[in-house]
């Protein structure tokens, strides 16, 4: 009755449990193996897991993945394993309706192992897509808008059958925003960046003529960004109580700062005599100074001290599955927007604001402070002067001025 039981659990539960009963198994086992013995191959897994501080929890999840592949592939050695017959095993576990969750944590562990351990490149680059990265790259973009426009173009063909994107025609291009705007209703700045990327492609690595596809540029909706008042913006830094986030959201804010050039500030950056910090290679690759308060000064020289690291003034604690050790990366930026967001739901600001938001407050309390336009542009780093006009018209004066004067007007009413 106990092995009926086992065979009728979800397969993830029957791994979990299989796993237990292993857990301390090598990941090659040709024949019956004592609990306490390890391979070379798991020994070196595991290494590499622990240069990356992983979690323990991460390791076992990881080990389980490549024990399910041997498993599935009559028990070979992964060395054995071909990465055809690895991704062979994903898209069967896919096609048999394993759940989202466990597919990621297979593809993850088995993707570490042939990546990290065994030195293998898991997924070709096409001679297409490396020309078209080193266009990209030639044409200075950041690594950022390198991966969006390259995903834009493999999205691109893969709508299209997985034909490939020197081969599509007009029609087949217009198709698929037709597809974006239409059946998917996606964003407007999304298909933008889609539109940039494949526009990228065709214009600068395979030398066609991208007009005669006839795509229009989506309209632009002018929004006005959430802000912040002084009181709701201390309530919310209030709400951070962890060093880390306390510190870089509270310089985001005194700084005007966006979230990435914060994240990625080095200690030199930090000009603490001239009371200034040096923004390197921010929007559109262009440096800027902006000033820093002597009190965030000596916050952020109490907070490098708990850590001492040469490279980063947030320097990430783990990695997670980037590669690397957690000195050689700064902070994750979805880790600082995850406690924005919990401080502000502590705090009980109803207001939809983001991490980004602190930087239209700096902005807009600047503006109620009566500092010039045209320099809070240019610690913004704002090319244009009517990108930072915007905030004159949400500052506390300029309304309550509105209010007043709508009122007089209106009061024979």
């Amino acid at each position: 009755m106990a092995c009926i039981k086992h065979v009728l659990l979800h397969p993830a539960e029957r791994i979990r449990r299989m796993s237990n009963d292993v857990s301390t198994v090598g990941i090659v086992n040709q024949q019956k193996i004592t609990t306490h013995k390890l391979t070379p191959l798991r020994k070196l897994m595991i290494e590499d897991m622990q240069k990356r501080s992983f979690h323990p929890l991460t390791h076992k999840m990881y080990i389980r993945a490549v024990l399910e592949l041997v498993k599935h592939c009559g028990k070979r050695s992964p060395e054995q394993i071909s990465l055809n017959e690895a991704r062979a095993f994903l898209h069967y576990r896919e096609r048999h309706g394993e759940t989202s969750a466990v597919l990621a944590n297979l593809k993850a562990g088995i993707r570490f192992l042939y990546e990290i351990t065994l030195k293998q490149v898991w997924k070709p680059i096409s001679a297409l897509r490396r020309r078209m990265i080193e266009d990209m790259e030639l044409a200075g973009f950041s690594l950022k808008t390198q991966a969006s426009y390259a995903r834009a173009v493999a999205d691109l063909s893969a709508y299209n059958g997985n034909k490939s994107p020197a081969l599509l025609s007009n029609e087949e291009i217009r198709r698929y925003f037709v597809h974006l705007k239409v059946d998917r209703k996606l964003a407007r700045q999304t298909v933008t960046i889609s539109l940039c990327g494949i526009k990228f492609f065709y214009e600068k690595t395979l030398k066609r003529d991208f007009d005669l596809v006839g795509i229009p540029v989506p309209k632009r909706h002018r929004t006005m960004p959430v802000v912040l008042s002084v009181s709701e913006t201390r309530l919310i830094l209030g709400k951070i109580h962890e060093p880390r986030f306390r510190a870089i959201l509270t310089l985001i804010y005194v700084c005007g700062m966006r979230l990435g050039e914060a994240c990625r500030l080095a200690p030199t950056d930090v000009d603490s005599g001239r009371g200034l910090l040096h923004i390197r290679k921010a929007k559109g690759g262009a440096d800027r100074y902006v000033p820093v308060d002597a009190k965030t000064i000596d916050r952020l020289r109490e907070y490098w001290k708990t850590h001492h690291n040469k490279q980063w003034l947030f320097p990430a604690l783990t990695c997670g599955n980037r590669r690397g050790s957690p000195t050689e990366r700064n902070v994750a930026l979805s880790a600082v927007q995850k406690a924005f967001r919990l401080a502000r739901k502590a705090s009980g600001v109803k207001k939809a604001a983001t991490v980004h938001t602190l930087r239209h407050s700096y902005a807009t309390h600047l503006l109620e402070q009566k500092v010039p336009l045209r320099v809070i542009q240019d610690w913004l780093g704002h090319r244009s002067p009517s990108t930072t006009s915007r905030y004159t018209h949400m500052t506390e004066f300029a309304v309550q001025d509105a209010a007043q004067q709508v009122g007089k007007f209106m009061s024979d009413l």
